[in-house]
């Protein structure tokens, strides 16, 4: 209590002068119209100053929920664009709606290598989640790779720039499939194998996924044709392409569940050998 009342008699003078500063200021509002509306003003200014940055720290420590559900929201979009982005083989196609048999999973990139031949992804969700070996991995923009191994709370995912995983792939305007392989320099270039010679392509043309896998749908954007030349006596193209996106700086990702996967790995095997 004591030294309360030595802090008050040590402030006396700065006390005193905003305490009859207030009164002046109160005196003046409630007298004069002119001063009331100056005040009220000049006190609107400063509060909504005040309320912007209360708003700005608030938002700041709302990022993490925002970004969860904005990531929430593109899981459910991503369904949506795979299969708007499909494209139909043959014109019957067209008449009748086709069964879109995967499923999405969000998740983060904790690790991503990409200065080795073979490099390799580590991801935030795990077999609790329903990942499983052998599902592909995209991102917004393209091909990340496809899941090699999972425990229950993460999973490692054979990464694109990979020298010995090679994806199915097609332009899309050609029904010649062939099979994306990173060059092994540059994180973006790659070259496109067993395309043959009398496919009707061109420089600039798209790549997509060819659907010929049980990992991706048909129709992803992958990237484009950067240079093309027939291999002479081979019936072949040696083609050079560029991804859309650079794998080597990715953080969100979607794994694809396809819940068509052991039917199809069944019958497979019902196949003569």
């Amino acid at each position: 209590m004591q030294r309360i009342l030595n802090a008050l008699l040590q402030f006396r003078n700065p006390i005193l002068y905003f305490f009859l500063l207030g009164l002046a200021i109160s005196f003046a509002y409630n007298r004069s119209p002119f001063h009331e509306y100056n005040i009220e003003k000049y006190g609107f200014f400063f509060s909504s100053k005040l309320y912007a940055v209360r708003d700005g720290i608030s938002q700041y420590f709302k990022l993490r929920q925002v970004n969860q559900q904005l990531l929430e929201e593109n899981e459910r979009l991503k369904v949506d664009e795979l299969i708007s982005s499909e494209i139909p083989l043959y014109p019957d196609a067209l008449k009748k709606p086709k069964r879109f048999p995967f499923r999405v999973k969000k998740a983060h990139v904790l690790k991503n290598s990409f200065q080795n031949q073979r490099n390799y992804l580590t991801i935030d969700i795990g077999s609790i989640d329903g990942v499983e070996p052998e599902m592909g991995v995209i991102s917004n923009s393209g091909i990340v790779g496809v899941v090699h191994s999972v425990t229950d709370h993460y999973a490692n995912v054979i990464s694109i720039l990979h020298q010995d995983l090679k994806i199915n792939v097609r332009a899309t305007k050609s029904p010649a499939f062939g099979s994306l392989v990173w060059s092994g320099k540059k994180p973006q270039e790659f070259r496109v194998e067993d395309v043959v010679s009398n496919a009707n392509i061109k420089i600039g043309d798209t790549l997509i996924t060819g659907g010929m896998s049980s990992y991706f749908p048909l129709g992803i954007p992958v990237g484009k044709i950067t240079k093309l030349d027939k291999i002479e006596g081979s019936g072949y193209y040696s083609i050079n392409a560029e991804l859309f996106d650079d794998p080597s700086q990715i953080y969100y990702v979607y794994v694809l569940e396809n819940i068509d996967f052991q039917e199809l790995q069944s019958l497979q095997k019902k196949l003569p050998q």
